[in-house]
This record gives C-alpha cells, sequence and structure tokens, in this order.
C-alpha cells in the first residue's frame, strides 16, 4: 500500500508540472533587460521634433513626450546636461533635476560638447556664410571662425579646448587667403588661434575618456587614430575592419561598438577592444539597419537601444543578437514615433 501511495505521489507531480508548463506558455528568456530610461527625439527635425522619454511599465514601456520643437540635442559624456537647439535658441537641460537654461540666441546647428563638458560648439547660418561659436555654460560666446564660403560641415572635438573643422576644397580664408584644396583647420581656443594642415582624413569618432579616436581615409578605409589631439601630426594605423559602420562607444567607456552586415538579412555587431585593437566576440542580429539607423550603448556594454526609420525603436542584445522591439506597428502609431533618434540612456 506505501508504495502505491509513493507511485501516485509521482504521478501527481508530473502532472502538476505538465499543466504548469502548459499554463506558463512559452518559457521567460533570461537575459538582459530594459531598465532606466532613454531621451530620444521623435519625429521630423526639420518641422520640430519631440524630445521623449522612455521607461518601463508593467510589462510595457511607455513613451512621454518633454519638450516639443526640437531641431537636435546631443548629452554630455558623463551624462549630465542635454543640450538642446530649437528654430529660436540653444538650451541645456539639468538630466537629474529636469531644469532648463536658455543659453544661446538664434536658429543654430551642428551642436557639438567639448570632451570635458565645459564648452560646445555650434553654427549659425546666413545666406552662404557660416559663423562657428564656441560657447561656455553661462552661453558667453566666442566667434571662432567667420567663414564666407558657407562650409556645412560640423566641428569635431579633439581634446577639451580643441577642435577641427574641415573647410571647402579652394576656399578662401576671412583674409581673403585661398587656402590649400582639402584643408582642414584645426582651433586652439584659448588662446584663439587658428592653424590650416592638409586635409588627409575625416574624423569619426573621439574618445573623450581618452585621446583615442578613429578616422576615414579619402578611400573609405577605418584607421584607428592614437593621440588624436594631436591632429597635425596624427599617423593612424588600420583598424580591424574596414568597411564597418561605427555606431557608438558603450556609455562613460572607450569601447567602440560597430555594425557590418555580411548577408542581406543579417547584420554583425561588435566591439573593438581599446586595450588591443581587436574585434570582440560580434553578435548576429536578424536585422538590417538604414544609414539613419542610431545607437546607445549601456555601459555594460550587453544591450543597444537602436532608433531606425519610419518608427523602429528596438533593444539590441550585443551578445545574443537578439531584437525586441520596444512598441508593436499600432502602438508607435499610435504614440506618432516617427524616425527616432536615442540620445542618452540613464541607467539609474
Amino acid at each position: 500500500m506505501k508504495r502505491r501511495y509513493q507511485y501516485l505521489f509521482v504521478i501527481c507531480l508530473a502532472t502538476s508540472a505538465l499543466l504548469a508548463g502548459c499554463s506558463s506558455g512559452p518559457p521567460q528568456r533570461s537575459g538582459p533587460k530594459f531598465t532606466g530610461r532613454v531621451l530620444l527625439l521623435t519625429g521630423d527635425p526639420s518641422k520640430g521634433a519631440a524630445l521623449a522619454e522612455l521607461t518601463s511599465s508593467g510589462d510595457g514601456f511607455n513613451l512621454a513626450t518633454i519638450t516639443p520643437g526640437l531641431t537636435e540635442a546631443i548629452a554630455t559624456v558623463d551624462e549630465t546636461r542635454l543640450l538642446y537647439a530649437t528654430k529660436d535658441e540653444i538650451s541645456s537641460r539639468d538630466l537629474k533635476s529636469g531644469a532648463v537654461k536658455s543659453l544661446v540666441k538664434g536658429e543654430s546647428v551642428c551642436l557639438g560638447w567639448a570632451l570635458d563638458g565645459n564648452h560646445f560648439s555650434y553654427q549659425q547660418r546666413s545666406g552662404g556664410t557660416t559663423k562657428f561659436y564656441v560657447s561656455d555654460l553661462e552661453g558667453k560666446t566666442k566667434l571662432i571662425l567667420d567663414d564666407p564660403n558657407g562650409s556645412t560641415e560640423c566641428p569635431h572635438w579633439i581634446s577639451k579646448d580643441r577642435l577641427v573643422l574641415d573647410r571647402f576644397v579652394g576656399a578662401r580664408s576671412g583674409k581673403g587667403a585661398e587656402l590649400k584644396p582639402n584643408t582642414s583647420t584645426v582651433v586652439t581656443i584659448e588662446p584663439l588661434t587658428l592653424k590650416d594642415t592638409p586635409k588627409k582624413w575625416t574624423i569619426e569618432s573621439v574618445c573623450a575618456k581618452s585621446n583615442n579616436g578613429f578616422v576615414r581615409s579619402d578611400q573609405g578605409r577605418l584607421l584607428i587614430a592614437k593621440n588624436i589631439d594631436r591632429f597635425e601630426t596624427l599617423d593612424p594605423s588600420p583598424a580591424p575592419c574596414s568597411d564597418c559602420r561605427f555606431v557608438g562607444y558603450a556609455a562613460q567607456s572607450c569601447y567602440p561598438f560597430f555594425t557590418e552586415q555580411p548577408l542581406s538579412t543579417t547584420t554583425e555587431m561588435f566591439s573593438i577592444n581599446p586595450m588591443d585593437w581587436q574585434k570582440q566576440k560580434p553578435a548576429s542580429i536578424s536585422w538590417t539597419f538604414s544609414a539613419n539607423a542610431r545607437f546607445v550603448i549601456k555601459s555594460s556594454a550587453r544591450q543597444a537601444v537602436v532608433g531606425d526609420v519610419p518608427d523602429k525603436l528596438l533593444l539590441i542584445d550585443a551578445e545574443s543578437g537578439d531584437v525586441t522591439p520596444f512598441f508593436k506597428n499600432e502602438d508607435a502609431r499610435r504614440l506618432g514615433l516617427g524616425s527616432p533618434v536615442p540620445i542618452v540612456w540613464i541607467e539609474n
């Protein structure tokens, strides 16, 4: 009799486990989950995009508008401040308190933070002329170049007080002298000095926590730029990938991430170790991104939030390659999610 009861007990346990498995649906996938909040632009910047905040909400996600009418936005590397432009002014937003401060009046483009986050650059264009400015956090501005040729290339900061401007071929400087073809101008802001140097490559990225980055040759080959702050004497070396696309650094680090598309339906996402400049564990993603896709990467380097046209907002597992849309198509349309551009991932 005792054996019979034991046998029935085992059957009951097995049946309960089977029923529990059937009723619970597919097993929950273990792995990184979205936490924190992401600030992004959504909508057409030429008409004024909205600054929105993405957060988790129960089993789903919430997208709330913070302020409308933005044309550009960029965060400091330490994720403490957001700089943004409208048709009327440049403002800064404290990412902890939410306090907003007006800094510069007028329509401006090409916002860029100095590597220490204490200055920023911008352009103002009128007719065929472009004026390049630098400002501090109190809105005290300095004109660094008045270009009558109307250059439209955005500057690249290479240190806390130096930036590089690419100039038109055969353009004339403010003094009337003709620049040599393919000229880059290196600007030191204090004291203000401008030095023209032959343009040999285009800056792809600069890591704010080191003096290294990436440049591209005229042939489009990716090169490693050590000591990029010494731009005039830069001697870059080949990177371990040539046609790959730089998509961003893991937050608050110098681990750069890239994508390559080996197949029409597959994208590889990988990082390059800045200690030995070798590729790290590529993840195969069953998704193809447009050239307009924008990435923000978590500091752990395990996840990325990607915005792509026309209305895709995705969570990417950088280790497994899994892709999870934040919103279904009908929800994206209902929310008015259009051409989302992630700006910063605030993790706490």
